[in-house]
């Protein structure tokens, strides 16, 4: 990849003039942010004449519903059960499922899932989420 000096930014102007740094993405089509004068980050203008981004970034988040992610996770432990809070970080620790901004699903989501899903999931005494008997 070719970046002329131009396209050089140093991290301390990304964090204070950050209108200048995409200035020159427009320019450029990038910039490669430098810390210590070392690149840490670089920073590309989206061109869609290249194809979709996925074929640009590769394979994305797979997109699954709480509950799917909830059953993935329950299906590999023992006794088919968690904790709501625990199921939940693990959902999130393995990137099974997020939220449409991003982030974590929280207990009381998983919660509230098992009443929409009384077929797959049981709640238990003491927010203790289980996987149903027989649910593949």
């Amino acid at each position: 990849m070719e970046v002329s000096l131009e396209s050089l930014i140093s991290y301390e102007k990304l964090k204070t003039d950050l209108d200048d740094v995409f200035k020159v993405v427009e320019k450029n089509g990038k910039v490669v942010i430098l810390k210590d004068n070392e690149p840490v980050y670089i920073l590309l203008k989206y061109d869609r004449s290249a194809g979709p981004i996925e074929k640009i970034l590769g394979p994305s988040i797979p997109k699954r519903t709480l509950q799917e992610a909830m059953k993935i996770v329950l299906k590999e432990v023992e006794g088919r059960k968690m904790h709501a809070a625990e199921l939940s970080d693990e959902i999130y620790r393995r990137k099974l499922y997020l939220k449409k901004d991003g982030t974590q699903a929280m207990y009381n989501q998983i919660r509230a899932r098992c009443g929409h899903y009384p077929e797959m999931f049981e709640a238990l005494p003491g927010n203790i989420i289980q996987l149903k008997e027989g649910v593949e």
